[in-house]
């Protein structure tokens, strides 16, 4: 993926170093959002199968997990997919129109998806004040806590619309600015 996103940015000197300095930035908290989710997720469920198992009786506080880090490894894995350029997209219209052209369109597409995150995060923030009440009753940690994965998740969203907007700008081939290539990942 890096070879691709290196023939994007060839030749935009300081911009594109920013670019890639805020991406990886992006990518490495969502790597670490996600992986720490699942270890604790992987860690409390094994330690609760592990004390079940030896004593019939549960920790309790494992069940409420799932609750609490799911939508934080859900969220990174959104973001680390927008990152890579993974998620589904139709490229049919983009591949009948020239590079101008091309270039015009996604960047449309990145503000109206930056636009669209952010204010998603922006209602979210009113989200966690109805649920600031909420608590979970065997851990004693707020409903808060899972509801701001959405926040932070919208808001990597819309960071990873900006640099790839800002890709678009100084990209020889507008087509290559987050190109999934599979044959990378190998």
């Amino acid at each position: 993926m890096e070879l691709s996103h290196h023939r994007a940015m060839t030749g935009a000197g300081v911009p594109a170093s920013l670019i890639h300095v805020a991406d990886t930035a992006i990518t490495v908290a969502a790597t670490i959002v996600a992986v720490g989710a699942l270890a604790l997720l992987f860690l409390s469920l094994g330690a609760e199968v592990v004390v079940r198992y030896l004593t019939t009786q549960g920790l309790g506080w494992p069940s409420e997990m799932p609750n609490i880090l799911f939508p934080w490894l859900v969220m990174g894995g959104i973001v680390l997919a927008a990152q890579h350029g993974a998620h589904i997209s139709v490229t049919l219209v983009l591949d009948f129109l020239g590079r101008g052209a091309a270039r015009a369109l996604l960047l449309v597409m990145q503000a109206v998806v930056a636009a669209t995150f952010f204010y998603l995060a922006w209602i979210g923030m009113a989200v966690i004040e109805i649920t600031g009440t909420e608590v979970y009753p065997v851990t004693g940690v707020q409903a808060r806590w899972a509801y701001l994965s959405l926040i932070v998740g919208f808001a990597g969203v819309g960071l990873t619309a900006l640099t790839t907007f800002a890709r678009l700008l100084v990209a020889e081939d507008p087509l290559s600015v987050r190109a999934h290539v599979a044959e990378e990942e190998l």
